[in-house]
C-alpha cells in the first residue's frame, strides 16, 4: 500500500478541475462519487435488501451526492428515505430527479417541526448518509443545519441496541475540511467515505474523532496531478521498505555512528533521553558530547554509549571551545544531534555559531559552510502571499562568505538534526539559512519554536495551518522541517510533505521531543536518507507512544517510558 495521500480543500477542487479539463464531466464524478458510496454500505450490511436507510440531503455537490447513493440503494432493494435540507428544485438536478421518478419518499427539515419526524426515521434506520454540507463548511453551522445534526448525533447516542450505522460523504458535516475543527456541531460518523482522496480534516482532531472509520472511493482524478500538490500520510506499508537491513553477519560497524551534543548544566535528562533514543532505533554507535561537569553523572547511566567530553565556559555552559573539540572529532560519524538540553547562554550561542561556521571574520578566508553555500544556493523566491513570517534570503555572494578558517582535524558536517535550544539559538541568527548548504539540516520544533524561528509572535499563527508553514519553511530555508504536534509534519524543500499518526496524550510530557531527535539521528546514522528518516522517526515514535499508552495510560507515561518500546515498534513494523 502507498502512503495515503491528502488535500486541502482548494488542492480538491484543483483535481477535480483538472479531471474535467480531462475530459471527466462533473456529473460523471458524482456519480462515481455516490456509486462508491453506495457500494460501502452495501459492503458493511448483512443485506440491503429492504433494509432502512434514511440520505439527509443538503444544498451542494455533496447534497448530489447523496441523490446518486440514495438512487442506487434503492435499485439494490432497500427502503430509502430522503430528508431535504434547503435543496432548491432545479430542472437540471438530474440526481434529484432520478429519485423523484423511482418514488423515493422525501420530507423537508423547514416543515419538520423540532426535527421529530427525523428523529423518528433515524431511530427505524439501519443506515443515516450524512449529505448535508461536505468539505466547503469554514463558520458556524446555521441554526436549522446545527439541529439537525444535534438530532442525528442523539438518536446515535441514546437508542438501545444496535444504533444506525452513520456515514458521511467526503467529511461529516461541520467539521472543517482543512482544520478538522468543529463548527460549532458536527455530525459523529461511524464512517465517512471520502470521494476521491482524504482531506485534512480526516488527519486533524477533532476532525478524525468525529469522522470514525475512514475509507477512500476512487472517482478518476489524475494521478500525476495529485503526486505535484498533494501530502501523504504515514502507512507501514509503506516505510516498512525503509527500515535498515539487518543482515546475519552484521557488526557494529554496519549500522553506523552517530554523535550527539545535548545536556548541560540543568539539562542532563536530556541528553540522556536523546543518546538513549538513538541507541534503541539499532544505531552501531554512539556519542554524546556533554559538558565535563556532568559527564560524570550521564557515563554512570548511559553504558552502552562512549563519551567525548567537552570543555566549558562555566559550570554547564558550552562555548567555542567545545564546538572545536566536537569539528575534529567528527570524522567517521554519519549524523549529529545537536540541541536538547543545551541552554540558551550567549556562549552556547557562539558554539552554535562556531559549529556551523556562522561567524564572520574580515580576515577570515572563504572556508567551510559558507563557501559551500556560496557556490550552490540557488536563487530563492520572493515571498508569496500568504507566507507569513518569511523573508526573501538572497543568494550568498563568494566576497560576502566569510568565516574562520578550517581548523586542522576537521571534518565537512554529517546531516545533522536540531532540535531544542538549538532551535531557540538558531532563531537568534539573522537569515542563518542564507549560509547553511541545502538539505544539510533536519530542523524538528514545536510550534513555540517555530514561531521564533519565523519571527512570530505566537504559537497560534503556526497552528492555523501547520502543513503550509512547515512546507514553507521547508522551501525557504532548504531544509527539512518536522513540525511536531498532534499529527506531526515532516516537509522537504522540494515540496514534499508527510502527516505523523494522530495526537497522543501519553506523549504530552517532558523529554518525548528529546527521545525523537535522538530516533531520528540514530536512523540517519544508519544510511536512512534524512527525509525518510524523519519520516519513519515520527512514525516510531508514534508507535511506541501508543504502546505506552496502551500499557501504562494517558497520563502518567514519561519519555523514558518510549526507550523499552521502540525496539517493539521496529519488530511490530518489519512485521
Amino acid at each position: 500500500m502507498q502512503n495515503i495521500s491528502i488535500a486541502s480543500v482548494e488542492q480538491t477542487r484543483q483535481l477535480e478541475a483538472a479531471a474535467v479539463a480531462g475530459g471527466v464531466s462533473w456529473a460523471e464524478l458524482m456519480e462515481r462519487a455516490g456509486r462508491g458510496v453506495a457500494d460501502e454500505i452495501i459492503r458493511r450490511l448483512d443485506s440491503v435488501r429492504d433494509a432502512r436507510i434514511l440520505v439527509l440531503i443538503g444544498p451542494g455537490n455533496n447534497g448530489g451526492d447523496g441523490l446518486v447513493v440514495a438512487r442506487h440503494l434503492h435499485d439494490a432493494g432497500a427502503k430509502v428515505a430522503l430528508y431535504v435540507w434547503k435543496r432548491k428544485e432545479r430542472a437540471d438536478d438530474q440526481p434529484w430527479r432520478a429519485c423523484r421518478e423511482r418514488g423515493i419518499p422525501e420530507l423537508q427539515a423547514q416543515a419538520d417541526n423540532a426535527q421529530q419526524s427525523l428523529r423518528a426515521a433515524a431511530q427505524r434506520a439501519a443506515v443515516v448518509v450524512d449529505a448535508l454540507l461536505g468539505i466547503g463548511v469554514d463558520r458556524p453551522l446555521e441554526p436549522l443545519a446545527a439541529q439537525i445534526v444535534e438530532a442525528i448525533n442523539s438518536v446515535r447516542a441514546s437508542r438501545s441496541g444496535a444504533a444506525p450505522l452513520i456515514v458521511a460523504i467526503d467529511v461529516p458535516t461541520g467539521i472543517n475540511a482543512d482544520t478538522g475543527a468543529v463548527m460549532g456541531q458536527a455530525i459523529q460518523a461511524d464512517v465517512t467515505v471520502a470521494t476521491g482522496i482524504r482531506k485534512h480534516g480526516h488527519v486533524r482532531e477533532p476532525g478524525q474523532r468525529h469522522s470514525g472509520d475512514i475509507v477512500c472511493v476512487p472517482i478518476g482524478l489524475p494521478d500525476t496531478h495529485k503526486e505535484t500538490i498533494m501530502a501523504e500520510s504515514l502507512q507501514p506499508q509503506t516505510l516498512r521498505a525503509l527500515l535498515p537491513a539487518r543482515p546475519a553477519d552484521s557488526h557494529k560497524g554496519t549500522f553506523g555512528k552517530v554523535l550527539i551534543v545535548a545536556g548541560a548544566g540543568r539539562y542532563p535528562g536530556a541528553a540522556f533521553l536523546t543518546t538513549s533514543g538513538a541507541l534503541r532505533v539499532g544505531v552501531g554507535l554512539t556519542t554524546l558530547a556533554c559538558g565535563r561537569s556532568i559527564f560524570g553523572a550521564l557515563a554512570a547511566s548511559l553504558h552502552e554509549a562512549t563519551f567525548l567530553p567537552l570543555p566549558e565556559e562555566d559550570w554547564g555552559v558550552l562555548g567555542a571551545g567545545a564546538a572545536q573539540e566536537v569539528l575534529t572529532n567528527l570524522e567517521g560519524y554519519a549524523a549529529l544531534v545537536v540541541g536538547p538540553g543545551l541552554g540558551q547562554e550567549d556562549e552556547t550561542k557562539k558554539f552554535l555559531e562556531r559549529l556551523l561556521k556562522l561567524e564572520t571574520s574580515k580576515t577570515a578566508s572563504n572556508v567551510g559552510f559558507l563557501k559551500a553555500a556560496a557556490a550552490t544556493a540557488p536563487e530563492r523566491p520572493r515571498r508569496t502571499p500568504g507566507s507569513v513570517g518569511f523573508r526573501r534570503a538572497e543568494p550568498v555572494a563568494a566576497a560576502e562568505a566569510e568565516t574562520e578558517e578550517k581548523k586542522p582535524g576537521e571534518v565537512e558536517l554529517p546531516s545533522l538534526v536540531l532540535d531544542a535550544d538549538g532551535l531557540n539559538l538558531l532563531a537568534q541568527i539573522d537569515e542563518w539559512w542564507t549560509k547553511v548548504p541545502a538539505n544539510r539540516l533536519v530542523l524538528t520544533p514545536h510550534p513555540g519554536e517555530m514561531a521564533r524561528l519565523l519571527k512570530l509572535e505566537h504559537a497560534d499563527e503556526i497552528n492555523t495551518d501547520r502543513l503550509g508553514a512547515a512546507q514553507r519553511a521547508a522551501q525557504e530555508w532548504n531544509q527539512i522541517v518536522v513540525l511536531k504536534g498532534a499529527e506531526t509534519v515532516i516537509a522537504a524543500p522540494d515540496g514534499k510533505a508527510s502527516i505523523g499518526p494522530a495526537g497522543n496524550p501519553a506523549l504530552a510530557t517532558a523529554g518525548t521531543g528529546d527521545v525523537l531527535a535522538g530516533v531520528i539521528g540514530g536512523l540517519i546514522a544508519q544510511g536512512v536518507e534524512p527525509f525518510d528518516a524523519a519520516r519513519l522517526g515520527v512514525f516510531l515514535h508514534a508507535q511506541a507512544g501508543q504502546l505506552a499508552r496502551k500499557e501504562i495510560g494517558e497520563a502518567g507515561a514519561l519519555a523514558g517510558d518510549l526507550l523499552i518500546r521502540l525496539p517493539r515498534a521496529l519488530t511490530e513494523l518489519r512485521g
